[in-house]
This record gives C-alpha cells, structure tokens and sequence, in this order.
C-alpha cells in the first residue's frame, strides 16, 4: 500500500513539473516584407496550432524549440522564446507560388483573381544575364520597348507593359522594388541596373488593370521586385567579366540583431558593349554603360507586430549610345522610411524624397554614317516626392482594405545647340501632382469560393508649364483630370487540384512629363513633345485557371481581353529621306486580346522545367488619322515563348532558357518590321565548400543576330557573350 502511494505521489510530482514547464506562446507570422502570413503551422512536440488571417497564432508551449512552416514558405526551425514572438519565413527557393503585389497581403497564386506568375530564388541565381530585364522578359505576356539589355540600351527605352497594352519608353506597368516604385518619376522608364539583382528573393508578375490599388503607372498590371529579409547577419558577393568587355562587381551584406538590422547593397557594372548598327560607318561606337548603385537600409523591430525601415540609394551611370556624339548620365539620390504595424489591423505606409539629373546629346548622322552632326544637349533635372498609406483588416470569410497615396515631381528640360552652348535654344518647365484614395473588400462566403471588388479615385493635375525660347514664353495651361478605376474579381475552386478565376478592371495611366514636354531624336527621326495628351483608359476582364494536374506539375491559362483608350504613341507627321517627323499623339481606340498558357513541372527530384506561351492580337481600332485603322500597335509582337530547365544535382547547377519573340512592327504606319527571333542563355555553376560557387554563363549562345531597332537603318542585337565568375556566401542566412 505505501508502495502504491508513493507511485501515485511521484507520478503526481512528475505530471506537476511537466506541467510548470507548459507556458502560452503567442505570436505572429509574417513574410519578408512585414505582411501576414495566414495559415503558418506552428508546432511545439505534439502541439500545433494555425495563424489566423491576421498572422497571429497561440499555442501550449511545452518544449525548447518551434517548427513554423506554410505552403511556399521554407520550414523554420528557432528556439521557443519567453512572451510574445515574431516569426519570419522566407520563400522556398524553387517558390513559384506566394505573392503580394496583387492585394497587398501574402497569398498564393491561386487565390488571386488577376493572372498572376512568379520567379523564384533559385531560378533567379541560375540567370545567365546579369541584369533583371532581361530575366523579365521570360513572363510571355510582358512586353519590353526594346529587346536589347539594359546594358546596352538608352535609359529612355527601357519600358515595360503587360497584355499586349503597347510598349513604349514610358511604362504602363508599375514597377515595384520592396514596395516603393521604380518607375522614373519624370520619364516612366525604368533604371533596371538600380535593380540589386545579387539580392533579389522573387519577381511577382501580376497582369491585368492594377490602378483600383495602386494608381497611375498600373494600366496593365504590376511587377514586384523583393529582396531578401535582412533578418540574419551574412555577406554575398558575386564578382565576374568577360563578354562585351564586362565587368561586374555586387553584393549585400547584413549586420543583424535581435531589434536592429543594418543591410547594405551595392553593384558596380562596366559593360564596353557591341556596335549596334547594322552597317556601320566611322561615326558609330559601341553602345555600353558604366554604373553604380548604393543602397543602405535600416530596419528596427520596434515590437512583435511594429516593423521600420529607413533606406536611401545612389545610382548614377554613364552611357554610350551607339555613336561618337551620342552619350547620356543619370545621377539619382533616393531616401525613404517604410513601417508595418499589426494594431486594430495592418496598417502599412512609406514617404520617399528623389532628386535626379538626366543629361543627353543628339545628333543627325549622314547617310553614309561615316560623319555625323551633334544637334542638342539636355539637362534635365527633376524632384519627385511621395507617400502612401493602407490599412487592412482580415477574418476568417472576409477582409477590407483602405488607403491612398500622393506624389509630386518638378522637372525642367534644359536644351541647348551645340552652336551657341551658353544660349539655351529652349527651356521646358512643368510640375504635376497626382493623388488618390481606394477601397478593397473580400468575402469568401465558401471555403472555396472568394470574391474581391476594389474601387479607387485618382486626381492629377499638370501646372507652372511653359515654354521659353529666345523669341519668348509660352505658357501652357494648367490641367486637372480625375478617374474612378474599379474591379470585381472572383476565385473559385471546384476541386482541390484547380482554382478557376474571373475578373473585371478599368485602369489608367497619365502622361508624364516628359511625354507633354520633352522632344528627343534617335538617329534621323525626331520625336515631338505634345502638352495636349489626354491620360490612357484601359477597361479590361479576363478569365483563367490554375490547375495542380498531379504533384509537381501545375498549369495555368489566361484569356484576356481589353479595349485602351487614347494610348500614347508616336504618330508619323513626315517622311524625308534625311529626318523623319513624329509626335506623341493619342490614338482613338486600340483592342488587345489574347490567350497565355504556361506550366511548372518538377520532372523529377532536382530537375523542374517551365514554360510560357502568350498569344497577342493588338490592333487599332479607332484613330484621328483613318489610314491607322486596322493596324497592328507598334512594338507588340503576336506570339512570345518562353522555355527554361533547372537541374540542381550534387552542388551543381546548371539552367538553360530558350527564348522565341514574334515579329513586330517599329512605327504607327506598320512599314517597319522587326523580325522574330529564337535566342538561348545557359548557365552553369558549381557549389564548393558550401560557400563559393564558381559560374559560367552564356548570352545568345548560337550568336543570333536580328534588327531590334529601325529609324529607318537597322541597329542589332548584342552577340554572343560569355562571362564568368564566383558568388562567396558568408554568415548565417537562415
């Protein structure tokens, strides 16, 4: 009888200590970026417990260590902590399946109405080009002005649109870099090279009117560019050169504690080039580029649930342009404070401040190319300022979000001729001011079932314009439009294995200022300003699926179908055999539909293939000038294809993309045809004491060369360039 007592008063002792040692955890989920993370699993031994849509999750802590994971996340294995805990996940490296861009929370592609794509990591790193465009240019439906890299190409062609919208230098997609936009304030191009590419995490690719949220720029969609959490002290390098007479130098380093995070990236590119021009003659150079970027960040973990972050950035880089007198500069200085705070809901905001100097020189260039005649100088330096604000609150069936955002930018075209250097020949002055408030709603009234409408209404106004030339000042009137942009979009999924979704959107795009007030010349064809543009409409719907067809393989189709209205283009004036005239007009009316099909397949373990294909049928369809109509939109080809195998075997790598791009047209009138065109990059590399990782890589492999510019001579492609070099990974990036 003791004997049983004692057992009984010991087991009793034991069930008490296990039981002191049980503790409530509570905490929060979230992504890289600060945001939400709904349904983590978190496990402590035997229990488990599920974040809410908010995040945040509870659970009966009993051991030394939690395990937090979630679908497209890599598994995260840290200590159990005392009180309340942060946890961050990262994306799987071969993640093709979370994104933000699209609403603003972390979701999977699935559960996005818009047709929606995303590159991960590991494909990022096995990228044969050392620069982000040329990666872009994978996603079929994404269209760039120009097919040349931004290596080797004019800042000012180097826009980016979705859906067949019409690509031109300005873009009619919003380009995002950790939530603040890329998209220069003055021109609508895009610095791809400010693009910290050694850093990237993903690229989310979201196609379809994106202006209920975001505003002006998003007229066919948004692309989202993350870098990695600095959440653990560590140091990349990547250095290499050859092809092209490149050399390349980038890297991110991060010195992380448990509230303080101090990240640094930096890149320095010389790229000699290639002669681009078909036929050369004695005044044609190489087209290349020499740049620098500098990027400090700070993060503060103020709490659990409050996030801060104070960044700036330098970039400047000079350029050739082809020919001895033709050369650009860019120096920009950005700084930027951003927070995410989870009380009463998320709420997110950032305010930027940028100042930028473009400088360019234009000439005319004789028939025979061998002379040439610099005909203008530009300075162009321009301030630009914003902010933007978004509250969310999410349940289990539904979710609302509100906010708005503001920017101002200034700008002043400086030319002179090269006659008369200290007589400026002519001055444009303008400001604009854009602003804009949206509200979003989701409600799943099923577990399969999701519905989500957002509408928003933007202002912008273009004033202090005018004009000054030695025979006097013109003032241009001041100007103030405002558009409703709204959505209805549905998500629904039948079965388990395939998501269906359908959405409705009207968007726009504003002119920028360089486009009312700037005139350039590329060779012999001289573009117009037009202070009269009206702002592009884009109304819009699209249907598609998303279908798991077994495990590892996952399809996914498009329909789309939108009409644009007063689309920015540049309209022929004259032809003459020296100089042809344009200016940027709006049209009346184009149609662009089309069908993109893809698929992700993880042939077998280590080896995962993709593949895109887009259909595009872009037409004019009402136009002031009546000879347009039924013409094909300039610069939009009807078919692109793109393919890419990834093997990951015993610390090699090794990746090879094959690349197809239709013929297109390089004027309004449809006289000058661009021709298709099949390129492939390659890239191999291989892992060594799990730090260093020497690569190959090769652009153009078979040395292709078509026309990607006529103006009416015909400018090439860049050859074949091989470079080399080695990544060196250090500290802990967990």
């Amino acid at each position: 009888m003791r004997g049983q007592l004692a057992s009984v008063a010991l087991l009793a002792a034991l069930t008490a200590g296990l039981g002191a040692q049980t503790r409530q955890l509570a905490g929060i989920v979230v992504g890289g970026d600060g945001l939400p993370i709904a349904g983590a699993r978190i496990q402590d031994g035997t229990a488990t417990a599920r974040s809410g849509p908010d995040g945040r999750f509870a659970i009966a802590a009993a051991g030394s260590e939690l395990v937090a994971s979630a679908p497209g996340y890599a598994t995260l294995r840290l200590a159990a902590p005392a009180g309340e805990v942060r946890i961050v996940l990262r994306p799987q490296a071969l993640s093709e399946t979370v994104t933000v861009a699209a609403t603003g929370r972390n979701q999977t592609v699935a559960a996005v109405p818009l047709a929606t794509s995303v590159m991960g990591r590991a494909r990022l790193e096995a990228a044969a080009p050392v620069n982000v465009d040329s990666v872009l240019r994978q996603f079929s439906d994404l269209g760039t002005f120009r097919t040349n890299s931004a290596l080797t190409a004019n800042p000012t062609t180097q826009g980016v649109a979705l859906l067949g919208t019409g690509s031109s230098g300005a873009s009619r997609a919003l380009v995002l870099l950790d939530g603040l936009p890329l998209n220069d304030s003055y021109g609508g191009w895009v610095d791809w090279l400010r693009v910290p590419d050694e850093d990237l995490s993903s690229v989310s690719v979201v196609s379809g009117g994106a202006s209920p949220l975001y505003g002006n720029d998003a007229l066919s969609g948004v692309i989202a560019l993350e870098t990695r959490a600095p959440t653990a002290t560590h140091l990349d390098l990547r250095t290499g050169g050859g092809g092209l007479g490149t050399e390349l130098a980038d890297g991110a380093g991060v010195i992380a504690g448990r509230k303080l995070a101090l990240a640094v990236r930096g890149r320095g590119v010389h790229v000699a080039g290639y002669v681009p021009a078909a036929q050369p003659g004695a005044v044609d150079d190489n087209a290349g580029v020499a740049a620098q970027d500098w990027a400090p960040e700070l993060r503060w973990l103020a709490s659990p649930t409050a996030m801060f972050t104070l960044s700036s950035e330098y970039f400047g880089e000079n350029r050739t342009n082809g020919t001895v007198a033709q050369v650009n500069g860019t120096r920009l200085r950005q700084v930027a404070l951003a927070g995410v705070v989870e009380r009463g809901g998320v709420w997110q905001g950032s305010v930027f401040a940028q100042s930028e100097d473009f400088d360019a020189t234009f000439s005319a260039v004789a028939a025979d190319r061998n002379s040439e005649r610099l005909t203008l100088e530009q300075q162009v330096p321009s301030r630009a300022s914003g902010g933007a604000l978004a509250w969310t609150l999410a349940r289990a069936d539904w979710s609302v979000q509100a906010g708005g955002s503001t920017t101002r930018i200034a700008a002043v075209d400086n030319e002179t001729l090269p006659s008369a250097p200290l007589a400026p020949a002519r001055e444009e002055n303008g400001r604009q001011a854009l602003a804009g408030g949206y509200a979003e709603a989701s409600w799943s009234p099923r577990a399969n079932w999701s519905w989500t409408g957002a509408l928003r209404q933007d202002r912008w106004t273009n004033y202090d314009a005018f004009q000054n030339t030695p025979t006097g000042l013109t003032p241009y009137p001041d100007v103030a439009r405002t558009a409703w942009s709204p959505s209805l979009g549905t998500v629904w999924s039948p079965a388990r294995w395939l998501a269906l979704h359908a959405s409705g959107y009207e968007s726009f795009r504003a002119p920028t200022l360089n486009e009312l007030y700037r005139p350039f010349r590329v060779g012999n064809v001289l573009t117009e300003a037009n202070p009269l543009l009206a702002a592009e409409r884009y109304r819009g719907a699209q249907v598609g699926a998303v279908a798991t067809a077994r495990p590892g393989l996952r399809l996914h189709a498009t329909y789309f179908d939108g009409i644009i209205s007063n689309l920015v283009t540049s309209v022929t004036l004259s032809t003459a055999p020296a100089l042809i005239t344009r200016q940027r007009q709006n049209l009346g009316r184009v149609r662009a539909r089309g069908v993109t099909l893809g698929g992700e397949w993880e042939a077998m373990p280590g080896l995962t293939l993709w593949a895109s294909y887009t259909h595009l049928r872009s037409t004019v369809t009402a136009a002031a000038q009546a000879s347009l109509v039924g013409l094909a939109v300039a610069h939009v080809p009807q078919n692109n294809l793109s393919a890419e195998a990834l093997a990951r075997v015993r610390g090699w790598t090794l990746s090879a993309v094959e690349r197809f791009g239709g013929a297109n047209f390089d004027n309004d009138q449809n006289t000058l045809l661009l021709p298709g065109f099949w390129t492939t990059d390659v890239f191999l590399s291989r892992r060594l004491a799990g730090r260093y990782a020497p690569y190959l890589a090769v652009e153009n492999l078979w040395n292709r060369r078509f026309a990607i510019e006529l103006t009416p001579d015909a400018f090439l492609n860049a050859p074949r360039a091989v470079t080399a070099g080695v990544r060196i990974e250090l500290g802990d990036e967990r």
